[in-house]
């Protein structure tokens, strides 16, 4: 199918409120002459498009949203994923009505319907491009989750009958589904998707980000954490498995924003590992934590992919990753890191404690042997 698709003069269209990662396969299908139009909801000067590369913008909701989240206080805005709906549905509005004929058409669920609508009345082919799984899974998996921190999931995410009969009908006009990983598809395979519907196609990372050049050993064991820090990260399982490890000569480093929810489980840490935060950085900064890093861990509850796991193979940096994560694809186990049982902080430490005495004979992992890696099982 890849071949026929680089070899036959066919256009492939793409939609997607931010960059995310359908802005890249956008530039690879530009380069190759396939790419029909990419529908962006980022303004054109902050997305960056090369010359030639046929884009086209509606961006007004998009930025309504960032100045909310970035200049209303807490109390006074919507709740983030409120607003990220809002502009989902908009920026999905513009798109039914502004698709053009091309031979296939790439969208994102919650922000697809009315693009596919549209394909289907063109007689184009629909893909429903899933960085995560269903979100039915995600409220079944968090709901518990929310409520052992004393809140309730329906109060921060605004998923209802609504949302789950648009997701329905998303599902129902794609023709085929692009999954991540592994993980992706099995919950798909789970709704009843045929097999044959479903792609597996993981993620990669910039190599002239992320490498292992100016790679250097840290002289005590650095932990990485990269994403956002909240309860569906598995924020609780890696403090407990700190706590559980007991090794004040560690050192722990977070990079990505605090989500509210994560306060009480930041709180109640107690363990000797020092906690460093550093925020949101940007990619080359994260790059050079990475080289600078001796394991990543993503303890995730509930992942589609992790696009930090390429990024960071492609650094040399060894990943431990909870088996929710899909880039466990990716993973050999204790050779370029390590897989554990979600939510078993016994294992992580035991995990860590096992990098913490090997990380430093292991080979490094390059950028190549990060795409052998991702030959997956279709």
């Amino acid at each position: 199918m890849a071949g026929r698709i680089w070899e036959a003069p066919v256009k492939i269209s793409i939609a997607a409120t931010n960059p995310c990662h359908l802005f890249p396969q956008a530039l690879e299908l530009a380069r190759a002459g396939a790419l029909g139009c990419y529908y962006s909801g980022y303004p054109a000067w902050k997305l960056g498009a090369p010359p030639g590369v046929p884009v086209r913008t509606h961006s007004l909701r998009t930025t309504i949203v960032y100045g909310a989240l970035k200049y209303l206080p807490e109390p006074l805005r919507p709740g983030a994923r409120s607003l990220f709906l809002w502009q989902d549905h908009g920026f999905d509005a513009w798109v039914g009505r502004a698709l053009e004929p091309c031979d296939a058409f790439h969208a994102m669920p919650g922000q697809a319907l009315r693009g596919f609508e549209r394909a289907r009345s063109l007689g184009v082919r629909t893909v429903l491009n899933h960085a995560t799984g269903p979100v039915r899974d995600w409220v079944r998996m968090m709901t518990p989750e929310y409520e052992r921190v004393g809140l309730r999931l329906t109060d921060h995410c605004p998923y209802d009958a609504a949302y789950f009969a648009r997701e329905d009908r998303e599902y129902a006009l794609a023709d085929y589904h692009c999954a991540a990983s592994t993980v992706v598809r099995d919950q798909l395979l789970r709704l009843g998707i045929a097999s044959e519907r479903i792609i597996v196609a993981p993620y990669g990372a910039d190599p002239a980000i992320f490498n292992t050049q100016g790679r250097i050993e840290p002289e005590k064991f650095r932990i990485v954490f990269a994403g956002q820090l909240g309860l569906r990260k598995g924020l609780r399982t890696l403090l407990e498995a700190l706590e559980k490890a007991d090794r004040p000569g560690w050192e722990m480093h977070f990079y990505g924003s605090e989500a509210p929810e994560a306060r009480h489980d930041l709180a109640a840490y107690g363990g000797p590992t020092p906690l460093t935060r550093h925020g949101s950085v940007g990619q080359r900064q994260l790059a050079d934590a990475f080289r600078h890093a001796s394991v990543l861990v993503l303890p995730s509850l509930e992942e589609g992919f992790g696009l930090v796991i390429p990024q960071a193979l492609n650094c040399g940096l060894p990943c431990i990753v909870s088996n929710s994560v899909g880039g466990k694809d990716l993973i050999r186990h204790r050779e370029n890191g390590s897989i554990f049982p979600c939510e078993d902080a016994q294992v992580l430490a035991e995990e860590l404690f096992w990098w913490s005495e090997n990380w430093h004979a292991v080979c490094e992992c390059h950028p190549w042997e990060v795409m052998k890696m991702m030959n997956v099982e279709r």
